[in-house]
């Protein structure tokens, strides 16, 4: 039988004699004007023709394959236009990929306008969220003072990816308030947009004096309106006041880390994912990495409906976006969701989902709001009984520290007495003697999460799985030869020390 064929007319009357079956069976829309239509040609006039002729190919060959970074967006544009899921994926994926490798300038600003192009023209911002999520943690100083040396240019959505992207560099964020202050008679309105949407308690506890010196620049403006001025007081008042907060929860820190007659106590009462929302609520959980380990416990003998489980996270986002709770760091959660994929299909299917749509979550989830601290020693005190576990970490609040002679971090001293193990933050100065690390006052055992990692074999595969409790050997009997990888980590929250105002 012979091949049925359509035509593709391209914007330069040129066209093109393609089988009707490459174009229906990678795309809907070609379905619906071939097929559902009849028609027997289509016009594609606002693309080139060059990208036109290399999306076909790329269809012909189910493979995005090497492209180059100027044939991205028109693929991509392309690949959406035309519903072409598969096509869309890969464009996708090779950006995210471009973004993990990125540490140029010119591929930073390359990202950003990709980014910004496909939210602000197709309306979607998935891929601008996955920029902030991947690139927050890196040194974008130079992305950053590209587009907010002039602010003539940049739109206020920008700048609100700008201030995430910037992650905890406040005094860089500060440094180009300044400068764009200079000269300035009266206050631009993007930079009270800016002062407005930035963490300023941060700002004044990191630096207080560039902090006051900013505030001050603003408030003597030589001809600032009075609504402006009458602004910036309130702001410098509503940042004392937070300010005053932090310190007050500060004093308030906690030292106890982990007890096992507790968590074991908290596993006993959250029963349903009803339980769980609740201890989040009435503040007995305060971060999502526990939230985690009680999914992982409860949903293994347990089962929930699919409506339980959707009412779940729109409560459990509720009960974080008032409780502020430490975020789930994503890398962590990517690592547990691909162990997951080796246990029994039937039974870790639910909780996949679930845990994939937490994945999805700003408001439970998070690249950067975490700061991993792997353990640098272990000190013995008395074997199987007590041991001191170092960890080196420089607080954003330490950054001006004057201690050469041992390095910022802390210690948290494992006890364990009649069953029963504790993990505390060690607060006596005694106990860093001759450990090489001295503390800093502001560290709070209530801002960490402890979690070690182990590796197995799965299918010829080396597979890695992390958690404070040992889930794996629940969920993946199969695998018989756990070797724990001797290292632990800390998750320490440092979200209250982000440029973005949260």
């Amino acid at each position: 039988m012979e091949e049925q064929t359509v035509l593709i007319k391209l914007n330069t009357e040129e066209q093109l004699t393609v089988p009707k079956e490459l174009l229906i069976s990678n795309s809907p829309v070609f379905k619906n004007l071939f097929v559902d239509l009849k028609f027997d040609e289509h016009v594609i006039d606002d693309f080139s023709p060059g990208s036109v002729k290399h999306f076909l190919t790329v269809l012909e060959n189910k493979s995005l394959g090497d492209i180059e970074d100027k044939m991205f967006r028109e693929l991509h544009k392309l690949g959406t236009a035309f519903e072409v899921d598969w096509l869309k994926k890969s464009c996708r994926d090779w950006l995210k990929k471009k973004m993990e490798s990125a540490s140029s300038q010119e591929d930073k600003i390359y990202l950003f306008e990709e980014c910004w192009f496909i939210a602000d023209k197709l309306k979607d911002e998935d891929v601008m969220n996955d920029l902030v999520s991947v690139m927050a943690h890196k040194n974008n100083s130079l992305l950053l003072s590209h587009y907010l040396s002039d602010m003539s240019n940049v739109k206020e959505a920008q700048i609100d990816v700008l201030l995430k992207l910037a992650g905890r560099d406040v005094e860089l964020f500060l440094n180009i308030v300044r400068q764009n202050l200079r000269g300035q008679k009266t206050l631009d309105s993007k930079l009270r947009y800016i002062l407005d949407n930035m963490n300023l308690a941060a700002c004044s506890e990191i630096n207080e004096e560039l902090y006051l010196e900013v505030m001050d620049t603003v408030s003597e403006l030589p001809e600032i309106s009075a609504n402006d001025l009458k602004w910036a007081y309130k702001l410098i008042t509503n940042t004392a006041r937070a300010v005053r907060s932090r310190k007050k929860d500060k004093i308030e820190r906690t030292t106890e880390l982990y007890e096992t007659r507790k968590y074991l106590g908290l596993f006993k009462n959250c029963r349903t994912v009803t339980d769980i929302t609740k201890a989040v609520s009435e503040d007995r959980v305060t971060s999502m990495f526990v939230v985690i380990d009680l999914l992982l416990e409860l949903l293994f003998s347990h089962t929930s409906t699919k409506e339980e489980l959707q009412f779940f996270i729109k409560t459990l986002t509720e009960a974080c976006v008032d409780k502020q709770i430490q975020k789930v760091s994503r890398q962590y959660l990517h690592t547990i969701i691909s162990g997951l994929r080796y246990s029994n299909p039937e039974q870790s299917k639910p909780l996949i989902t679930l845990l994939t749509e937490i994945d999805k979550s700003e408001e439970m989830c998070t690249y950067n709001e975490n700061v991993t601290i792997k353990r640098h020693k272990v000190i013995t005190i008395t074997k199987y009984k007590e041991y001191k576990h170092l960890y080196i970490f420089k607080h954003p609040l330490s950054v001006a520290c004057t201690k050469f002679d041992s390095k910022c971090g802390f210690i948290l001293k494992d006890s364990i007495h009649d069953y029963n193990r504790t993990y505390k933050l060690c607060t006596d100065k005694y106990e860093y003697k001759d450990t090489g690390i001295h503390l800093h006052n502001v560290i709070s055992a209530g801002d960490m999460y402890l979690y070690s990692t182990d590796t197995g074999t799965c299918e010829g595969k080396q597979i890695t799985v992390a958690g404070w409790w040992m889930w794996w050997k629940d969920w993946l009997p199969h695998i018989t030869d756990w070797k724990f990888t001797g290292e632990y980590y800390i998750a320490y929250n440092v979200s209250d020390y982000l440029v973005a105002k949260r």
